[in-house]
């Protein structure tokens, strides 16, 4: 649709205006699809974001650091959609799925502005399963209405489980679940009544004789008897208590995480606590308890939340204000969410008002044709700052106007008091219904032309039926003479809506903008406005109040008569004007000097205000000098021996007409009163109502001008005498001054502890004191001069100084009565500065802390800093002196410490003592890593790190800093001695030395020994003289404690060695190469006659020893390392190679096919050659002829002779 055919308000909107919505957020409606509109629909305004993320935030932060606060608590009146955000929280936590298949946390996402949110959402959704148990506890009860919140929960927790409502009902069924006897429980029932299990287990009355006989049925060997005890003893267990209660539900959390190996929240959402507990003490303290145990047992894992008409301090104010140290309310619900107005706005105007792009062309065009007029006129006068008509504000929220969204939330809590009942009855309506409503039957706004606008008697209209049945009647009724009745009522509308809100004036002008229905020039309609309320004044419908008109009823002027009977005598009056000055100056009971807080005991009229502080304020009033004289000159002389005392003396100008006004506030507070409990008939009631309303203005205006008088009265302190002007400066700012100068002169030491010390602060005090982000604080106390701890300090060695004396004196120093000294002159330090002070100590070693029997030593003590930075643990703790090292051996150490080990540490006890500990246990460690590859070596100085190891186990193990220290220095000599060597072997280590020095042992025990003995035994292998020198060496010098030291020489020495045994090595097995190629070359030339696989088969003792033809072996790559075959097996083989070259020829004649008419004969040419040395040739004749003898004697035998000649 273009913007030029937009005609008519219907065709502005974005979503269609006609549309259902429902009235009021309930939490158990939870169908998918009115889950999936509800979150589309959200609107997310700035600060409900931010009330989601730190919700979120620190239900994540539970994953890594358990805590007991996780009660949560979301107040607002109601419409403010309270209900709609626990919700909301409700579904991101659970993140079901939706209809469309989006998850509800992917559907919240897109409605969020803040990249923090949305990713702590995700993270919450990722991290935890959670589910939520939510419900609105009024609509839960019995209709007894006897239950306890506990039971209440409870009960729903067994709903939820799909058990039965009735406790005891419940236990036996998770009982029988826990049996595994459940199923065959409900099936017995349900086969003897012919119902479901889930339709029986809600009847109440006649549940029992069921149960007993599906009992019976269901569990093996039970009889009647054996049912019914069961049922008994369920009955008799305790009742649920908030610690029974959270258990039980910790207990499901706990089997939920053992079977889905998940982190499980579980979160109980109760929707209108506050009308649940009314004004019941007991049911606060109860819901305190269960919030508590939640905390406390399931440490992050249970979560209650709440919603609440009020703040959680305006909730049963009596409880609270009886003793704030016994009701802990607050404390157990640290999440605290308050929704306010703001936010209804902006949901009205993003959920219902929300335009469509093509429209907003024309909107624009109607506030630029009248921007003027709009601006000018279509606002209203109040003594608030109201959003003003702008172009963006009037396309936001047309047809209504800014100022009208503003304002109807607030007639809306006005018209029901904050207090009121949440519960609905069917008659309230909420913002969001309202303005939906004004467009659709019987106003059909919709339908109006651009340029209409809504106005307030249709609002009216649509909240009818939450007004008095006699107002509307009396509105309705309306025809006052000789003006238009219709517009009479329409003004009488306007103003009974208005006059709730005080801070608006009814005047004409503004009933008449109210009632605008169009933009355009409205003049004459507020001059007929004027003389309507004119005449309904003279009527008696609407009368004059203190700014404007106010609707009036018939009782208010009986009411009047009663109130000016009252007698009020002046006791009364100076009583209650005391209870105002009191309210006046009851913030000035503090004075800040340079940001640190003094209480200051203030006096009114010559009675205590506040008892506590040694800065004390006198304060008379008005209204008390009309009875008593206060002379200044008397003041200002005594004031100069009250350095503690200043002196206010309030303006009495005003004080006849601020008396009589008390008077009247008298008089209407008793009659008030008297009327407290009357049965009045609604006209009275009503009537009463509004004098307490004027009660209220009067009382503020009574209040204002008290402050005014003491804003324009005079000052005196120490013999100064200041005469004041009214400057609207509050009055506790006005007291700064002069009580600063008290506060210099009663503490006199202050300057030494002064400083805003911060629990962040004390934790730095414990961390690296070299860091260039040291809090501003160490410098202005002294307490870190560059980068070292300052014992020395001022406050150190005062609260030093302080612990000493009370050990002395037999009092136990503790953290509480530290601070309480320290509080008060001359000193007035605070609790945080006493802290950091005595952590100072606490580091340097100067003190011990014990806390609940737990003694701390050192400040990196498990717990330790906790005593410091945690307040609660500080004042329980106590402190005690203890044994210190004079500076001197502290610095002799600290050098030892670097000269051995190269640590560098501050110069404190338990620095120096610490750095002993690190230094310590990593040189154990490093020893201890090395020491299984040290003995496996055989290293000669393998017993050095044990050694080592020893000595520092006993020094790290002393059990106090200078005890630490002392041993340290005590074996200094042999430390020395000792990590000087182990250094070095760790070193050798480290260089990959040990490795090699393992394997020139290896070899010498190995391949050396097997060469040196062959060289004694086979003529195959020599070693030179060189060699054997070498190897000597070699063998003294890896066994001398000099080893690292004379390692170059080893590593020569070795090499000659093993170098001479590689090429020994090389030569024997290329020798063995070709000895037994020679001879398989021999019997394949003898057996020549046979196919080359039989040959190769014959000849396979020969070739299967040979080998290859060389072999390379390299030191360098370890290769001649257990070597294959070894050197003596080579020797072997070379003398060994004619049995196998035997075996061929054996093989040969086995293979060769058998010819009966030849004999063969073997010649062995070694018997006829062998050891015979030819030099001539003549010398060959003798062995010739033998074997020449030898052959004709066998070949002359008869058969067919072979002879083979070997």
């Amino acid at each position: 649709m273009s913007s030029n055919t937009i005609t008519t308000i219907d065709d502005i909107f974005y979503r269609s205006i006609d549309r259902h919505i429902n009235r009021v957020v309930k939490v158990e409606q939870d169908d998918t699809e009115t889950v999936k509109q509800e979150l589309d629909e959200y609107v997310l305004t700035g600060s409900l974001e931010q009330h989601y993320l730190k919700i979120l935030e620190a239900i994540r932060d539970t994953e890594h650091n358990p805590t007991d606060e996780t009660g949560v608590w979301i107040s607002g009146f109601f419409g403010s959609g309270k209900s709609h955000f626990m919700k909301i929280l409700g579904y991101i936590l659970e993140d079901k799925t939706l209809p469309d298949g989006r998850s509800a946390a992917e559907a919240f996402k897109p409605r969020a502005q803040d990249e923090t949110l949305k990713a702590t959402v995700d993270a919450v959704s990722r991290t935890f399963d959670s589910e939520v148990l939510m419900f609105q506890i009024g609509s839960r009860t019995s209709r007894a209405g006897e239950d306890s919140i506990t039971d209440v929960i409870n009960r729903e927790f067994n709903r939820k489980q799909g058990y039965a409502e009735l406790p005891w009902v419940a236990r036996l069924e998770e009982d029988l679940e826990k049996e595994g006897r459940y199923e065959a429980f409900k099936e017995a029932v349900e086969a003897n009544d012919g119902r479901d299990w889930e339709e029986i287990q809600q009847s109440a009355a006649f549940i029992e004789p069921k149960i007993e006989q599906g009992l019976v049925d269901a569990v093996p060997d039970f009889d009647e008897q054996d049912a019914k005890n069961a049922i008994e003893n369920v009955k008799d267990e305790p009742e649920i208590t908030p610690a029974s209660l959270a258990e039980r539900i910790l207990e499901y959390v706990e089997q939920k995480e053992a079977e889905t190996d998940q982190d499980v929240r579980f979160f109980v959402f109760l929707d209108e606590i506050s009308q649940f507990i009314g004004d019941d003490e007991q049911l606060l303290l109860e819901l305190q308890s269960i919030a508590e145990k939640f905390g406390e047992k399931g440490m992050g894992k249970l979560w209650l939340g709440v919603t609440s008409q009020e703040k959680l301090e305006e909730l049963v104010p009596g409880v609270l204000a009886k003793n704030l140290e016994e009701s802990k309310v607050g404390d157990r619900f640290p999440h605290q969410t308050d929704l306010i107005s703001d936010n209804l706005d902006d949901v009205v105007r993003d959920r219902i008002l929300q335009k469509k792009g093509d429209a907003i062309p024309s909107i624009e065009t109607l506030y630029g044709d009248n921007e003027g007029r709009l601006s000018a006129r279509y606002k209203l006068n109040s003594s608030r700052q109201m959003e003003t008509v702008n172009d963006e504000s009037f396309v936001e929220c047309y047809p209504f106007l800014p100022y009208q969204l503003e304002i109807l939330p607030q007639i809306f809590a006005a018209l029901r008091g904050r207090g009121s009942d949440d519960r609905l009855t069917g008659r309230e309506r909420t913002l969001i219904d309202v303005t939906q409503s004004v467009f659709n039957e019987p106003h059909n706004l919709r339908n109006r032309k651009m340029g209409a606008l809504a106005t307030l008697d249709l609002v009216y209209e649509e909240i009818v039926e939450d007004i008095d049945d006699d107002d509307q009647r009396t509105i309705a009724d309306a025809s006052p003479q000789d003006v238009d009745n219709e517009l009479a009522r329409r003004v009488l509308k306007s103003l009974y809506l208005l006059q709730r809100l005080d801070w608006i004036p009814n005047t004409a002008s503004n009933i008449a903008t109210t009632l605008y229905d169009e933009i355009g020039d409205m003049s004459a309609f507020e001059s007929e406005v004027e003389g309507v309320l004119e005449q309904l004044v003279e009527e008696g419908y609407v009368g004059r109040g203190e700014e404007g008109y106010r609707f009036l009823q018939e009782s208010e002027r009986k009411l009047e008569d009663e109130i000016a009977s009252v007698k009020v005598n002046e006791g009364r009056v100076r009583g209650r004007s005391k209870e105002f000055v009191r309210e006046a100056l009851d913030s000035a009971d503090t004075v800040r000097y340079r940001e640190q807080p003094f209480p200051v005991s203030v006096e009114v009229d010559g009675e205590q205000l506040s008892g506590s502080g040694h800065i004390h304020l006198h304060a008379y009033s008005p209204v008390h000098q009309q009875f008593e004289e206060i002379n200044p000159r008397t003041l200002k002389t005594q004031s100069f021996d009250q350095e503690d005392t200043v002196y206010w003396i309030a303006d009495d100008s005003d004080a006849n007409d601020i008396k009589s006004r008390i008077k009247r506030i008298k008089q209407i507070e008793q009659i008030a009163t008297e009327k407290q409990g009357q049965q009045l008939s609604t006209e009275e009631q009503e009537a009463l109502d509004q004098k307490k309303e004027d009660l209220g203005r009067m009382r503020r205006s009574v209040q204002r001008d008290i402050e005014i008088a003491f804003q324009t009265g005079t000052l005196i302190y120490h013999g100064n005498e200041t005469e004041l002007e009214e400057s609207g400066t509050r009055l506790d700012r006005i007291i700064q001054d002069p009580a600063r100068d008290a506060v210099e002169r009663v503490f006199t030491k202050l300057e030494d502890g002064l400083g805003s010390v911060s629990n962040r602060n004390i934790e730095k005090l414990f961390e690296d004191l070299e860091s260039r982000s040291n809090p501003a604080v160490f410098k202005e106390l002294n307490v870190v001069l560059d980068g070292e701890l300052n014992p020395e300090a001022r406050i150190a060695t005062e609260v030093a100084d302080e612990i000493d004396s009370r050990e002395k004196a037999g009092d136990v120093p503790t953290g509480k009565a530290l601070i309480e000294h320290f509080s008060e002159p001359p000193y007035g330090w605070s609790r945080d500065v006493v802290r950091l002070a005595a952590a100072v100590l606490f580091r340097n070693g100067s003190i011990m802390a014990i806390y609940k029997e737990q003694t701390f030593d050192s400040y990196v003590d498990d717990g330790a800093q906790d005593v410091f930075t945690q307040i609660s643990k500080f004042r329980e703790a106590s402190f005690k002196e203890r044994e210190t090292v004079d500076p001197e051996t502290r610095n002799e150490a600290k050098q030892l410490l670097d000269i051995l080990f190269d640590k560098k540490v501050k110069q404190t006890d338990q620095e120096v003592a610490q750095g002993i500990s690190e230094a310590a246990s990593e040189w154990i460690e490093t020893c201890k890593e090395r020491q299984t590859n040290l003995d496996d070596a055989f290293f000669p100085l393998r017993d050095e790190p044990k050694r080592l190891v020893t000595l520092l186990t006993a020094i790290r193990d002393k059990g106090t800093s200078a005890a630490k220290i002392n041993a340290f220095l005590e074996h200094e000599d042999e430390l020395e001695d000792l990590v000087g060597t182990v250094k070095k072997v760790v070193e050798f280590d480290r260089s990959g030395k040990l490795d090699k020095y393992a394997i020139y042992r290896e070899f010498l025990e190995n391949e050396w020994e097997e060469f040196e003995d062959l060289a004694k035994t086979s003529s195959f292998v020599e070693i030179s003289d060189d060699v054997q020198e070498a190897a000597r060496q070699l063998e003294g010098e890896i066994d001398s404690r000099a080893v690292i030291e004379n390692w170059s020489n080893i590593e020569t020495d070795y090499r000659s060695v093993a170098n001479a045994y590689a090429r020994t090595y090389e030569d024997l097995y290329k020798q063995r190469y070709e000895l037994y190629s020679r001879a398989a070359d021999d019997v394949r030339a003898q057996g020549s006659d046979l196919d080359t696989d039989d040959l190769e088969t014959a000849v396979e003792p020969l070739t299967n020893r040979m080998g290859s033809s060389s072999i390379s072996v390299d030191i360098d790559e370890r290769s001649h390392l257990n070597l294959n075959p070894s050197l003596k097996q080579l020797t072997e083989y070379l003398q060994t190679v004619d049995s196998y070259r035997k075996q061929s020829r054996d093989r040969i004649d086995e293979l060769r096919p058998e010819d009966e008419d030849v004999t063969h004969y073997r010649v062995d040419l070694e018997e006829f050659f062998g050891g015979i040395i030819v030099t001539e040739e003549e010398e060959l004749d003798a062995p010739v002829d033998r074997l020449r003898t030898e052959v004709l004697e066998l070949l002359d035998e008869e058969d067919d002779v072979e002879v083979h000649f070997e």
